[in-house]
């Protein structure tokens, strides 16, 4: 009678010790799982917020593609870069050290009076 009383504790206590065991490895589980949903849910506030940037970058390359596509814009770029310009038109082309210096001399001569006759009347 002793011998079965003591055998029942044993199976009870190996049972108790696998279901604390099973409750440790679900809770892991579960934890584990959480953690990865939480920061599946920070990679998507992440690409949402990098996806308004682009929307950003868009409108603004969108705005600069009206801007390019219009006439004014092409014939700027057909008179600067290719140095072409209208019939009945001439072109004058002036090394750039000398408009600068050209710009440097028409403000050195500027006399002081009247800068300063410019700087009061204001």
């Amino acid at each position: 009678m002793g011998k079965t009383n003591t055998k029942n504790r044993h199976e009870k206590g190996w049972l108790g010790v696998c279901i604390i065991i099973i409750a440790w490895l679900l809770i892991g589980s579960l934890s584990k799982d959480i953690w990865r949903i939480r920061m599946g849910f920070n990679r998507i506030t992440e690409a949402n917020k990098r996806l308004e940037a682009e929307k950003v970058k868009n409108a603004a390359l969108k705005v600069k593609l009206e801007l390019v596509m219009t006439e004014d814009y092409k014939e700027k770029i057909i008179r600067e870069k290719l140095n072409m310009q209208k019939e009945g038109e001439v072109l004058a082309v002036m090394p750039e050290k000398e408009l600068r210096q050209a710009a440097e001399e028409k403000v050195l001569f500027v006399p002081i009076w009247k800068k300063w006759w410019n700087l009061i009347s204001m």
